[in-house]
């Protein structure tokens, strides 16, 4: 019996043990150690006779050199789920053998042949989600030899080309801030990307008010990276300036200014003192009471857009500077007037001009059209982009954007191994697909041409949208035709990159006005801000009719009393430098943007009309009326035409030229002979600071020309204004 129990009790013990033990794993066949060696089986010159190919395989095949056709050999790419296939054929001896891919119906797709004879040929990154085929063939006929094609599949990743993508329909699909990374992996290789723009007109959540006349249903196009500074305009007394004219810090409200500083957030201090201000007790600020300017050209039209009650920066028509403390009451184009009230129609109320293209600029052109006042039709919406596409070892890469119907929108040859990083790239806000292509360049001339390729080395691409908004220059504007719109009273930001970039502006005006340009500075750019006029001819080039470089690295630069009527054109490049012995415009800054600025007023004949540094251009002066001018930029000439040819006798005439700060400024009175040259009859040139210069002489009959510029030519003031008076004299 007590063996018994003991072999009961060894039974159980056993039972237990064999219920704990694993189970048996299940038998998953040969594991792949390496990719599978394959030998080439003729017949296989047709697709129906391919050798198929499910995994890694290295295929050892030959071509049979045949005098009346080429051999050629099939092979078919089945790897039952998507994958990538990096796809390789060794050269023939002797002979170019080329690589072709098909689709599943033998369509051809693309053809691989960017090496030359003995060369192999590499298709890096061929896409197969469901089958492909491969075509290997020489390029001539009575070529053969052996040769090895090697297939090697991994799965595809997030993020990474789909070839062949080079045709619209085959395009990859990119969302904007989205990275992409592929390879220009043959000569004739083109990488296509289909970019969807946002909405411009996203439906309005319920409750909402309707738009302000003017605005319509279209509001600016949204930034993917959230509010930008730069697409609404700082509430009223928030003190926003462009960057590199900063006044007052924000938040300072009526803190003076200094004496003299000219700044947008000095031009309209009355607008940041309020109701209580001084101006306002003395009866120029009178709420609902329209001041009188004593015509100066500043006055508010009637019907003008009103001061926004919201204080959202919203502007009228005909924009207006006011005056800055110690000035003695000049304006921003150093005339005399009357300060501004808190109310005054017109003013920038504390704030920096609002964006071109914003819903206040809508609204007040809305509203002066009703009221009578003529207006330039805004331009159509725009978005702009930025793409950055990284550099590729000896590749000279070429970046296009194309419209939905390939219409080409910019385009542009980088330098080899170049990494870009293009700035505001402006497409229609109406287009809701744009594509960009990246292809090789053409490298070498004649028979030595070729389109450079790496087949190892990868790019990436990002394409995303600017953050500037309506307010972004939009490239291409490298030409005349091509310049950006910039509007009364707005701005527009702007990227010198790459280098060597040249950005035009235009400003279409619908009747007389003085312009002020300003352009801020920039880190690591010595900036230079022209205008420029139209060739009237097709052969004939466009003249630099002004051209400001006062400032260094990082200073900014302006433009004065530019007479517009019509359309003007400005230029913003980087200035020439020496380099290793060599003059080259090489400024590049792609991170941080430039302002340009315009304000304007009309002009009424007290000031001068830029450009006047020409006798051609002289400015004709009417006896007894002051004018008023700047002399800027350093060596600025301005010349003034005084006709007396009408007049029987002699002319007893006295000039008087009103000194400024800084400039020892010289007058100088010329006769014009009949042969159209200068004849210098008398001059008033003490160089004694800010004292006036006076010149007294008995004119006979005839034309004469007043010159006014820096006695030394060696010194500039764009903020004071001299003032020309002649009258006759007993």
């Amino acid at each position: 019996m007590r063996r018994w129990g003991w072999a009961c009790v060894l039974g159980l013990v056993l039972a237990g043990c064999k219920e704990d033990k694993a189970p048996e794993a299940l038998d998953a066949g040969p594991v792949e150690t390496g990719p599978a060696a394959l030998t080439e089986q003729e017949p296989n010159d047709r697709p129906d006779q391919a050798l198929e190919l499910t995994r890694n395989s290295t295929v050892s095949a030959e071509l049979t050199a045949q005098p009346n056709k080429a051999d050629e050999d099939w092979y078919r790419l089945a790897p039952g789920a998507p994958r990538i296939a990096e796809v390789s054929v060794s050269g023939l001896p002797g002979g170019d053998i080329t690589l072709e891919v098909y689709d599943r119906d033998r369509n051809r797709l693309v053809g691989v042949n960017s090496e030359g004879e003995g060369k192999p040929e590499r298709f890096p990154n061929l896409y197969v989600e469901d089958e492909r085929f491969l075509r290997v063939v020489p390029t001539r006929k009575g070529v053969g030899g052996a040769y090895t094609l090697e297939v090697r599949l991994r799965a595809p990743e997030d993020g990474e080309e789909r070839e062949p993508n080079d045709r619209a329909v085959d395009a990859v699909n990119l969302a904007l801030g989205q990275t992409v990374t592929a390879f220009l992996g043959h000569a004739g290789d083109e990488d296509w990307y289909r970019i969807e723009l946002p909405d411009p007109t996203p439906p309005s959540p319920p409750g909402d008010a309707a738009p302000a006349p003017g605005q319509g249903g279209t509001p600016e196009p949204s930034s993917p990276f959230g509010d930008s500074p730069s697409q609404d305009t700082p509430p009223q007394g928030a003190g926003a300036a462009p960057r590199g004219m900063e006044g007052t810090p924000p938040g300072m409200g009526g803190t003076a200014f200094p004496a003299g500083q000219d700044t947008l957030e000095g031009s309209d201090l009355a607008a940041r003192q309020g109701p209580g201000s001084p101006r306002a007790s003395d009866g120029q600020g009178v709420p609902g009471e329209r001041p009188e300017l004593g015509g100066t050209g500043f006055d508010t039209e009637e019907g003008a857009a009103p001061g926004n009650p919201e204080g959202d920066g919203a502007f009228g028509i005909t924009a207006r500077l006011g005056a800055s403390p110690g000035q003695g009451e000049v304006d921003g184009f150093g005339r005399d007037e009357a300060p501004p009230s808190p109310a005054v129609e017109g003013t920038f109320a504390g704030s920096e001009p609002p964006p071109v293209g914003s819903g206040a600029v809508g609204a007040a052109i809305a509203r002066a059209l009703d009221a009578g006042t003529p207006a330039v039709p805004p331009e159509p919406p725009s978005v702009a982009l930025k793409i950055e596409l990284t550099g590729v070892d000896g590749v000279r890469p070429e970046l296009s954007v194309l419209s939905a119907a390939e219409a080409p929108l910019f385009s542009l040859r980088g330098k080899e191994g170049e990494t870009l990083s293009l700035r505001n790239i402006g497409v229609r806000a109406t287009d809701r697909v744009v594509y960009v292509v990246v292809k090789t360049s053409w490298v070498g001339t004649g028979k030595e041409a070729r389109r450079a390729f790496n087949t190892t080395m990868p790019y990436t691409l990002t394409v995303s949208q600017e953050e500037a908004g309506a307010s972004a220059e939009l490239e291409p504007n490298d030409e005349l035709h091509k310049a950006t719109t910039v509007t009364a009273g707005g701005y527009r930001e702007g990227f010198l990159a790459p280098k060597g970039d040249v950005d035009h502006f235009v400003l279409k005006t619908a009747e007389p006005v003085l312009a002020k340009v300003e352009l801020t500075g920039v880190e690591r750019l010595d900036l230079v801000l022209s205008m420029v006029e139209p060739p009237e001819g097709e052969s004939d080039k466009e003249t630099v009719l002004l051209r400001a470089n006062d400032g260094a690295l990082k200073e900014p630069e302006r433009l004065n009393n530019v007479a517009c009527d019509g359309a003007c054109y400005f230029r913003v490049e980087g200035a020439s430098r020496k380099v290793d012995g060599k003059w080259v415009k090489d400024f590049e800054n792609a991170e941080q943007p430039y302002r340009i600025t315009v304000t304007t007023v009309p002009d009424n004949g007290g000031e001068e009309r830029e450009p006047n540094n020409t006798v051609d251009r002289a400015q004709d002066l009417t006896v007894g009326q002051p004018v008023r001018g700047t002399v800027y930029p350093v060596k600025d000439t301005d010349f003034f035409r005084l006709d007396l040819s009408d007049r029987p006798l002699r002319t007893p005439i006295r000039a008087t030229l009103l000194g400024i700060l800084k400039v020892d400024v010289g007058l100088y009175l010329h006769r014009v002979q009949p042969d159209g040259k200068l004849s210098l009859v008398q001059t008033a040139d003490r160089a004694k600071g800010d004292q006036p210069e006076r010149i007294r002489y008995s004119a006979e009959p005839g034309v004469y020309v007043f010159e006014v510029r820096d006695a030394r030519n060696r010194e500039s003031n764009f903020q004071d204004a001299y003032q020309l008076t002649v009258e006759e004299s007993e």
